[in-house]
């Protein structure tokens, strides 16, 4: 043997061929107890996991109820949306498409990716409630770890005109405000879930097991026109933007049943616009969660207190040439009169002669009158925060506050409330509850003498005749009956802002069997002729003019043709000078 293999063998000492095969030993020993522990003590664990990962149970959302207009058409209805989100694991590692995504998703690339990383670690809202379109553009790419879900959302068809009254819908479909809040658990529905086998990328293999199907919420009928709403908002907000009011209110009723037709407010906004209504105030109620002071509105009650307790003839007169002293000042009319009867009274508008017949009645029947019509408590609609207004106890009444709660200070009332009560003197002295659902119906309660409602309905035509403070409401071929009303605002420091007033008129038709009341409000006017004869009459004209047409109530006939108004050589300035002189 040569002597260099010799001299190779002895550098091959033994030991390294047992540390060798100790090793290899060592490592089968490890190798064996990994695979136990996963294949015993970590099964159900691993188990577990690996059903996060590919058995997924995913949430079916439920179809929110639809609500419907009287005529049947759907004022708040479903409609097909998806929603896109993703899961972060598998879409980060896609980030090479992310600027494609964004485009399809109308995005931009920073929105998008901040949307990603604001969610969990498996689950991130991309976008809510889009439309349609949006998912079919994103499933064209083909991008693993985002996904498209079929949902739907509410679509409002009218928009910004029921928005205060129906309110809006979170993404969550709970209701967030209006009916949908106060009806929610009616229109909810309830989701329901299925479990899905996924693959590596999150898609959809097969549905595993039973379904569990979601349940549609319930439809809610409403007693709103959709047509009378239309022309109530559209005068509204034309009469808000050019008077620069803050906000308003109407609210038409049929005076016989109650049932609310129109319920309209300004400002609105339009909730099918994304970030359409980021604004509270836009989306508030104002016909029952704004109280006010109203104003000479009020007078008409006061005056029924005082003929059913005999303080007063139907044809008694008045000297209201002078102001009247009451605690310390001095009660005065915008206009000077000589001497008025109870209906020239409530025609013009006369403070001094309505605080002359108020402190004749005793405050207890005035209040009663006022409790009895509806003011002072707040109707049961639907509405959460709604308010019943402010009707202080006469046993606080001093002379000042017994002669002013007659003429509408002192007192809030909500333009609900006004339609509400002038819905008795309309149907002859009976108060109807105002009822929104369909079928519903309320308590009919004689609240006032068929003769005194009589009395004032006849009183209240003169209004809205020549020389009337509400001459602006008038309505060729109807007779209109109504009153106006102007408070100026408080100005929080126990006094008033000299030029911002609440400008209201109530009134209904046709005057001789009325059918309709509309109550009219804008509060915090600070242009041109703000008084509640020039402001909010030629809303009522407007509105009550379509609604009898919508609702096929004839006018007068005169050889042929509606009978148009005795005094058309009425001029706009004429019309302002009168409304100005029933200014309270």
């Amino acid at each position: 043997m040569p002597p260099e293999r010799l001299s190779l063998q002895r550098i091959l000492p033994r030991w390294r061929a047992t540390l060798l095969l100790i090793v290899i030993l060592l490592g089968l020993v490890m190798v064996l107890t990994r695979d136990a522990e996963l294949q015993w003590w970590r099964a159900h664990d691993l188990r577990a996991q690996g059903r996060m990962r590919y058995l997924q149970t995913r949430p079916l959302p439920a179809d929110r109820g639809a609500i419907y207009g009287s005529n049947g058409d759907a004022l708040a209805a479903n409609v097909p949306a998806v929603t896109i989100w993703a899961d972060p694991r598998l879409f980060d590692a896609h980030r090479k498409d992310w600027d494609k995504v964004a485009q399809a998703l109308d995005l931009s690339p920073e929105t998008l990716a901040a949307r990603v990383r604001s969610g969990g670690s498996g689950f991130a809202y991309i976008l809510r409630q889009v439309q349609p379109q949006l998912g079919k553009s994103l499933d064209a790419l083909h991008v693993p770890g985002i996904y498209v879900q079929k949902t739907s959302r509410t679509y409002y068809p009218l928009g910004a005109v029921t928005t205060p009254l129906l309110g809006l819908v979170h993404l969550d479909h709970q209701g967030a405000a209006g009916l949908e809040m106060g009806y929610n658990q009616w229109l909810s529905g309830k989701a329901g879930r299925e479990k899905v086998l996924v693959d590596g990328q999150g898609e959809v293999l097969h549905v595993v097991g039973a379904r569990q199907t979601p349940a549609p919420g319930r439809d809610l009928h409403l007693t709103i026109n959709p047509q009378i709403q239309y022309w109530a908002y559209m005068t509204l907000l034309a009469a808000q933007q050019h008077f620069g009011a803050t906000e308003g209110s109407a609210v038409v009723m049929n005076a016989q049943t109650g049932q609310i037709l129109a319920m309209a407010s300004v400002p609105s906004c339009n909730p099918n616009a994304r970030a359409g209504c980021g604004d509270p105030s836009d989306y508030v109620n104002n016909a029952v969660h704004q109280a006010f002071e109203p104003g000479s509105v009020m007078k008409p009650f006061m005056v029924a207190a005082a003929l059913a307790t005999g303080s007063i003839q139907p044809d008694q007169s008045f000297n209201v040439s002078h102001c009247l002293p009451v605690g310390g000042f001095c009660i005065r009319d915008d206009v000077v009169h000589h001497e008025l009867n109870v209906a020239h009274i409530l025609k013009y508008s006369s403070d001094i002669g309505a605080a002359k017949i108020a402190l004749r009645t005793p405050a207890q029947a005035i209040y009663d009158m006022y409790l009895a019509a509806g003011y002072g408590q707040e109707a049961n609609l639907g509405f959460a925060g709604a308010t019943g207004g402010v009707l202080p106890q006469p046993q606080t009444w001093d002379k000042a506050r017994h002669a002013t709660i007659a003429l509408g200070y002192g007192v809030s009332v909500t333009t609900l409330q006004l339609a509400d009560g002038y819905a008795a003197i309309a149907n002859g002295g009976y108060h109807v509850t105002p009822t929104l659902i369909a079928g519903q119906s309320g308590p009919r309660v004689r609240i006032m003498s068929a003769g005194i409602a009589a009395h004032l309905r006849h009183w209240l035509e003169g209004v809205c005749a020549a020389n009337g403070t509400g001459v602006l409401a008038a309505i060729p071929g109807y007779a209109v009956a109504g009153k106006t009303g102007t408070a100026n605002m408080a100005n929080g420091k126990d006094g008033f802002l000299k030029n911002k007033t609440n400008a209201t008129f109530v009134g209904f038709a046709p005057g001789f069997a009325p059918k309709l009341v509309m109550a009219v409000t804008l509060r915090g006017s600070s242009r041109y002729w703000n008084f509640g004869g020039v402001e909010s009459a030629p809303v009522f004209r407007v509105t009550m003019r379509h609604a009898l047409e919508e609702l096929n109530i004839a006018p007068r006939w005169c050889g042929g043709k509606a009978c148009a108004s005795k005094h058309n050589h009425i001029t706009t300035t004429q019309a302002e000078i009168w409304a100005e002189g029933g200014g309270k």
